[in-house]
This record gives structure tokens, C-alpha cells and sequence, in this order.
């Protein structure tokens, strides 16, 4: 079981269990399975740039290779800033107090890039903040499930089904100004078309 999320509303701490909102959780899944002439399972692999070796699941995992062909170990790989100095460990916040910042702005909700959703289960709820959130109060506070390069934030908040944190880092939007040209259209953007046997 994983440590619970634990946050400080006014001097006092609540804690809470954590378990992870999925779309397959909610609605069920379906796979496509390719299979060979006889009936057995494909497994997908891929072809290096010089198309030497054969890629299969797992095998990335062993490590990283620098241009000159030398094995880097998983371990060793870090992350750097656009200047190119290197970024912290942030360590992950479970089981680690976190002061909760509010109540703010539904607005401030929508301004999040959402990349989790969880459900909490109370242990121990200050009644304060039950209060708070029953009356539909938000509340925001750092939340790293493990340990990380960039903390994300989380929003606390309620409604008839239970208590949840969007979790998620804060996308401001870019606004045109009265009748400028749209943007030009990004070429890298994927197509992600909708799949609707999910529907």
C-alpha cells in the first residue's frame, strides 16, 4: 500500500489513502491482439537506425547508449534545464505534510493540464476541511507520487461521490489579440483520432 497523501489546513493534518481514477477502471477496455497465420500473438519490436539490431519489449530498460556506441546505465541518465544545468530530485510528498494553499478559484482548475486523477479515502479528516470542502472550497497543494524532477500541483476538492486531487501542472493560455492571424499549425502534432468502439 502506498504512503497516504497528507496535507495542513490551518495547523491541522488530514490524511488520506490514495487509489488512481482510470478510463479502464471506469469503462472497461478492449485490446487489439495481431496475430500470425496460425493464431499466435505478434510481439511488436522495432529496428535500430541502422537496422543492426532488433529491439524487443524490455529491452530498453537495461540502459541508454551515447552516440559513440557506450552503454550508459539507467541509474547515470539525469535532467538538465534548457540551459543545460542539472535539475534536482524532488522527492515524492507521500506520507510528507503538505500545506494546502487556498481556497482558490475554479478558474484555476481549468487552467491546469491534468495528467492523474485519484480518489481519496479518508483516515483521518479535520473537520474543518470536510466542512470546507463539502461547501465546494478548493484547496491546492505540491503533490509528487515518486520522485521526480519537477513537483506538480494538485487540486483538493469534493462532491457527492468523494473527495479527489487533480492532479496535474499549470498550463496559463495564450490569448490572440482582437483579429490577429490564428497561429501558425504545428506540423509535429499527432493525430489522435477518437476510438470510438471505447464509446
Amino acid at each position: 500500500m502506498a504512503k497516504p497523501v497528507v496535507v495542513s489546513h490551518q495547523g491541522v493534518t488530514s490524511s488520506f489513502q490514495l487509489s488512481k481514477l482510470e478510463r479502464q477502471k471506469l469503462y472497461g477496455a478492449r485490446r487489439r491482439i495481431p496475430v500470425d497465420g496460425s493464431g499466435n500473438p505478434c510481439t511488436r519490436a522495432a529496428l535500430t537506425g541502422d537496422g543492426l539490431v532488433l529491439i524487443t519489449a524490455g529491452m530498453t530498460a537495461q540502459g541508454w547508449f551515447a552516440p559513440d556506441g557506450r552503454q550508459v546505465e539507467s541509474s547515470k541518465i539525469g535532467a538538465c534545464d534548457g540551459d543545460g544545468n542539472p535539475l534536482e530530485l524532488v522527492p515524492s510528498t507521500l506520507g510528507e505534510t503538505q500545506q494546502l494553499e487556498g481556497p482558490v478559484l475554479a478558474t484555476e482548475v481549468l487552467d491546469l493540464a491534468v495528467a492523474s486523477i485519484y480518489r481519496l479515502e479518508p483516515e483521518s479528516l479535520d473537520e474543518q476541511l470536510g466542512k470546507a470542502l463539502s461547501e465546494g472550497e478548493i484547496w491546492r497543494f505540491r503533490f509528487n507520487y515518486r520522485p521526480d524532477y519537477r513537483a506538480e500541483t494538485a487540486f483538493l476538492l469534493a462532491n457527492k461521490e468523494g473527495i479527489f486531487a487533480l492532479v496535474g501542472v499549470p498550463s496559463a493560455p495564450r490569448y490572440l489579440a482582437p483579429n490577429a492571424p490564428p497561429p501558425p499549425e504545428d506540423d509535429d502534432q499527432s493525430d489522435d483520432e477518437l476510438d470510438f468502439e471505447m464509446l
